[in-house]
């Protein structure tokens, strides 16, 4: 019978033993034998058997003792050991399959059962290998599935497509969340004044900035489009405080605003600051994978997304930073400082709404920017009720401590025409925006 060229080594103290032994043997395997232990380490210096056929009674090193040294060495701890040898007793063969021994065979043996023995501890042997590298290529393909999907998703959500792939699949559930969308200020024109290659490091550092800010959070980064961020909070993780999350990160990132574009000056990388606006929304949203089975994007939708994504662009209008619903202020608990703007009509969405200018957390708000929001809402409700004189007065004051300030500047400057065009009696106090 040919052999299969797996090795075992025999080893027996007993030269009849290895004569038959290996007669036995080398009917399907490569036989080398080895009159004790020490033969035994000398054989496997050059060699990796499949199988050890192992005695124990042996002189200077017993089977028990081999067997513990093998265990204990890392090249040779995995090698699969039987015991054939003389002892019967049940205790012994206890002892050696606690030792690690896959097997305990006792002599006299039948050749034909010891060969079907030894064949199928080989083949679950091959099947074990099998699955150990079944394993070790899913260990990796795991790896960089999640390096890959890394790059586009937090780690939220990538964790929960390598626990469960199902979620690969089109579709979308309905989920009470906060939308953020961000966008710098005149990117356009920066970008056009920037080779491709600076560009591209400026982006690429910005974009960075920005987004560990909102995986910081727990946020889920949705896409970028350009400069714009487009992220969401509370799914896949179901957090509770996600309004208070997308606060933290719009604040966070005015913050470290400052030391992005004072790297940018020091480095000359760009002409120009960048300066993020930021738009924030919640409710009622849809969030799944949408697409086709072949391209999918793991997105939000809905008119809670689009208000977010308009709020951030009416912050051009008001001259603010960070604008952000009614409906999201009022979940804050008044651990932002905020001051009240217009109930205001945007473009695809008829329903008036209350926005607000988020400025700093409670905690960390200056008392000169307390008072400022302090006067600002006293004016602000002054304009409300159409006493435009007073309120003039009052916007004048913020001014000649915040020169810079946009909505004192935008009210001033309606007081004054509405007090030169005053509106309708039955005006409903809605500023449409028709610009995105």
């Amino acid at each position: 019978m040919e052999s299969d060229n797996k090795l075992v080594i025999l080893v027996d103290d007993n030269l009849a033993n290895l004569k038959v032994g290996n007669n036995i043997l080398e009917e399907k395997y490569t036989v080398a034998t080895a009159s004790s232990a020490a033969k035994m380490f000398k054989v496997l210096e050059n060699n990796s058997p499949a199988l050890i056929l192992l005695d124990i009674d042996m002189p200077e090193m017993n089977g028990y003792e081999a067997i513990k040294l093998l265990k204990s060495k890392p090249e040779t701890k995995n090698i699969p050991v039987i015991f054939l040898t003389a002892k019967t007793e049940s205790d012994h063969e206890l002892e050696g399959l606690s030792l690690g021994a896959i097997d305990y065979i006792t002599k006299p043996f039948n050749p034909a059962l010891l060969l079907k023995r030894i064949e199928v501890h080989l083949l679950v042997e091959e099947q074990r290998k099998i699955l150990e590298k079944q394993t070790l290529d899913l260990q990796y393909f795991n790896n960089n599935l999640r390096r890959a999907f890394s790059t586009y998703l937090s780690e939220d959500v990538v964790e929960e497509i390598v626990s469960d792939p199902t979620r690969l699949q089109l579709g979308g559930i309905k989920r009470d969340m906060t939308a953020l969308f961000t966008d710098v200020q005149g990117f356009t024109r920066i970008a056009e004044a920037l080779p491709p290659e600076q560009l591209v490091d400026l982006l690429n550092y910005y974009l960075s900035s920005m987004s560990d800010i909102i995986l910081e959070q727990k946020g889920t980064i949705d896409k970028y489009e350009g400069d714009a961020i487009i992220s969401f909070f509370g799914v896949p993780l179901v957090l509770p405080d996600h309004v208070m999350r997308a606060c933290t990160a719009a604040v966070a990132m005015k913050h470290i605003e400052k030391e992005i574009n004072r790297h940018i000056f020091e480095k000359k990388i760009s002409p120009s600051p960048l300066l993020t606006r930021i738009g924030i929304n919640s409710g009622e949203m849809v969030v799944g994978n949408m697409g086709t089975e072949k391209k999918m994007n793991y997105t939000i939708i809905g008119n809670v997304v689009n208000l977010a994504a308009r709020l951030e662009g009416v912050n051009k209008q008001y001259g603010t930073w960070i604008l952000a619903s009614e409906d999201t202020v009022r979940q804050t608990e008044e651990r932002f400082l905020t001051r009240r703007l217009d109930r205001i009509r945007v473009i695809g969405i008829n329903e008036p709404v209350r926005i607000y200018e988020v400025m700093e957390t409670t905690a960390n708000a200056s008392e000169v920017l307390l008072e400022q929001v302090n006067l600002f809402q006293k004016a602000h409700e002054l304009f409300e009720r159409r006493d435009w004189t007073e309120a003039e007065k009052i916007f004048n004051q913020i001014l000649e401590t915040s020169p810079g300030d946009g909505p004192s500047l935008l009210y001033l400057n309606r007081c004054r025409h509405c007090l030169q065009n005053p509106p309708a009696y039955d005006w409903d106090g809605v500023f449409d925006i028709n610009e995105k």
